[in-house]
This record gives structure tokens, sequence and C-alpha cells, in this order.
């Protein structure tokens, strides 16, 4: 079995949507002939921690035991948090770290972002070991779209910071082409060495059984990171329809719906849940009469639950733009029905109601999807880490970009009262 230090922020037992991908990798990994090993951060929360995986954690000081979390927090960590809110993490993350690699030899260093502190922690660590070092993106770094720098002086140094990282990197991961071509574009000594590792979906996940009771319901799972204007344009439509036609939201904040909802005198026809466990947010899908995707509206938005709809074999609704990932993973698959986020909805919702209760509507093609089943995604995983251990890169210090000098992680930004 080769070796695999694997350095994931957040990860069980905090519940958070950006677990998903790492720990499915982990659970089909030692198939491939890889022992993973986890650096993470000391949290709590209510997500089952993988059993069998080896966890290391390192203290996290920032934000809530010095803030105490709420808007003040998240207004501070804009301006003093670069990376993100875990900078803090990132030094007792390195030590910890190196007490590791001190004591066990890994063939390669596997991170996953957001949140970027857990690449800069990679980096160090890779140079430190003279390991391999494997970059995944779940999101863009300096260039994500819901991101909002205070200042042009936080933005080069998040651009910075990610060219001093990747500049380390001996491959890069993203979970879709438009991610690959933005970081190779910006980083073209990432050329050759960056691929496209999609998310998936995982059979080992069984769904819970779900009863939605009457009506026509359109189910959407997970959180909406800002987009609650497009839920608001899809609401309005909703309130077009016959009554019997209805919208669950499970795992959003109720505040980001129930507005909207009773200012269109919508009641009972739309309900909100919290954030519930992944197996009952599968049963929710598999429950649904058609299921409601929200992207944002550059190219690489699609949340990874879009595979886990694929799979359920439900009709989607989707609201994405032209040219993004999810269009083409539909177009590949044969699923799903597109409107554009700024585009009147009320008549292709209803006519994408009256096409699922009348049997048209396009659900994805079950051999279409195969390719997205953890299994076969880990085997490609596997095959880029082989790749690695077999042929370790080393980066020429003479050729990959560097700052004037070394980040400083201790002050990563300036202060509200001196940045201009």
């Amino acid at each position: 079995m080769k070796k695999l230090l694997v350095i994931a922020n957040p990860y069980p037992p905090m519940a958070s949507a950006g677990t998903t991908r790492v720990v499915r990798f982990l659970r089909h990994l030692p198939d491939e002939g890889w022992e993973p090993s986890v650096l993470t951060a000391r949290a709590t929360g209510p997500a089952a921690v993988p059993p069998e995986v080896r966890v290391a954690r390192a203290a996290v000081p920032w934000p809530k035991q010095l803030l105490g979390g709420g808007r003040r927090s998240t207004k501070v960590n804009r301006w003093v948090a670069v990376p993100d809110p875990y900078f803090a993490w990132v030094g007792p993350a390195i030590m910890k770290g190196r007490e590791i690699v001190k004591r066990e030899r890994f063939d390669v260093i596997l991170s996953s972002s957001p949140r970027a502190s857990a690449h800069l922690v990679a980096a160090v660590l890779s140079e430190h070991a003279d390991v391999p070092w494997l970059a995944d993106y779940r999101d863009p770094w300096s260039t994500y779209q819901f991101r909002q720098y205070p200042t042009r002086v936080h933005k080069a140094s998040h651009e910075k910071l990610e060219a001093w990282a990747l500049g380390r990197a001996a491959a890069v991961t993203a979970v879709n082409r438009p991610i690959v071509d933005d970081l190779v574009a910006r980083h073209p000594w990432l050329a050759g060495r960056a691929h496209v590792l999609p998310n998936g979906f995982d059979y080992a996940e069984r769904p819970e059984d779900v009863s939605l009771g009457d009506g026509f319901w359109i189910v959407h799972t997970g959180r909406l990171y800002g987009r609650e204007q497009q839920v608001a344009a899809f609401l309005e439509a909703l309130a077009t329809l016959p009554a019997d036609v209805r919208a669950l939201f499970v795992g959003v904040d109720e505040s980001r719906v129930r507005p909207d909802a009773d200012r269109l005198g919508l009641g009972d026809r739309v309900r909100v849940k919290p954030l519930v466990p992944l197996p009952l947010a599968l049963g929710y899908q598999r429950a649904a009469d058609a299921l409601l995707l929200v992207n944002g509206r550059r190219p690489e938005s699609m949340s990874s639950k879009v595979f886990e709809y694929l799979q359920a074999g439900r009709p989607i609704f989707a609201i994405s733009p032209d040219g993004s990932a999810a269009r083409g993973l539909f177009a590949e698959t044969g699923a799903g029905t597109c409107v554009l986020p700024d585009e009147p909805m009320a008549e292709p919702l209803a006519a994408f109601v009256t096409a699922v209760r009348e049997g048209r509507a396009p659900v994805a093609d079950p051999a279409a999807i195969g390719r997205y089943e953890l299994g076969n995604l880990t085997t490609e995983l596997a095959a880029i880490l082989d790749g690695l251990a077999a042929h370790p890169w080393v980066a020429d210090p003479d050729d990959r970009p560097h700052l004037d000098e070394p980040p400083d992680l201790d002050d990563p930004a300036p202060s509200p009262q001196t940045a201009s």
C-alpha cells in the first residue's frame, strides 16, 4: 500500500458539503492500493468521522475563539483572514504535519480546497519532506465569484499566495474544465499537470425513506451560497402555477427563502428544512417529483449535488448560465431543463412541470452517468497519484514563481485601519 497524506479542512465531525468529496475518495482509495491519513483541524459537529482512517488534528485559534462568530466575525475576517478564516490554523497544522512526516514516509500529499489554507499547509510540508503534492480544487481560490475583496491589496495577497503555493505543486486537479482552464491560463507552468477530476455519486451511500405528502414537489437540497436572487425569481414563477405545485428547500437557512415566499403569498406551498445528514438529503431527492438546481453565474458554477440529482433519476430544472459546466454535463448525460439566471421563468417552469407530469421531461441516461460513480473516479485519482509516486516532480527554484519575500502567515493582510 502506498501512503497518502490528505490535508483537508473542513473534515468530519464538522458538517459541510466541502467534506463530501474527500470522504468519498477516502472510502475507495484503499481499493486502489493507497492508504490515506488525514491532517485536519480540531472541530466539533454532527458528521460521522470515517472509520479506519488515521486522523491528526491541529488547533484552530481563529475566528470563533477570538470574535465569538456572527456578523462582526465575518466582517473582520474579510479584512484580516487571508486566505481564509482558518489562516491561524496554518502554523499549528504545519507543526503537526512536520511531526507526522518525520516519523513516517508518504508517497504523495493531497490537499483539497476551499479552504485555501489547506493548500498553504501542503505546499510547505511538500517542500519540507520532499514529497510530491497534488492540489485539488473544488472551487477557485483567488477568482472565486462569491469572494468580495475589501481592497486591491487583499486581492493581490490572494493572487500572490496562490501563485507561490502552486509553484510547489506537482499536479493540480479540479472538479471541472473551466476551473482547470482558468488555473492554466493564470499559471502557465501548470500546463500538462492539470487534470479534471469531477465530483460524483457513491453507490455506497443509501438514501433514507422519505414521504413528502400530496402535491407536486420540486426539491432543492444544499446551501444557496449567495444565489438568493435566482431563488426569488424561481419563487415568482412558482406563484403563477397551480396550488398543488410546491417547493421544498433542504439545508437552507429559512431567512434566505421565507421572506420572498411570504411576500408572494406562497404560504405552506414552500417549506424549508435545516441541514440534514446526507442519507436523508438523498431520500428527499428521490421522493421529489422534480429537482431544482441553482448555479452561480460563472462557467465553473456547478454544485456537487448535481451528480446526486442525476443518480436520483428525477427531472431537473436548472438555473444556469450559457457555457456552464452544468449545461455541459446535462448535454453529456441527456438530463436537465435549463433556464438562464436572468430569464423570466414562469413559462419555462410551467412547461417543465407539464412535461414532468406527462412523462416527457428528460432524465439522466444511467449508462452516461457511470463515469461519475466514485469507484470509477477514485481509479482516475489513483492513476494520477501513482504517476506522481513513480515519477516525483520537483520544482526548479529558478523556474517556479515566487514572491519577493516569503508570505508572512502570521500577518497575512493589512488591518482595517492601515489598508487603503
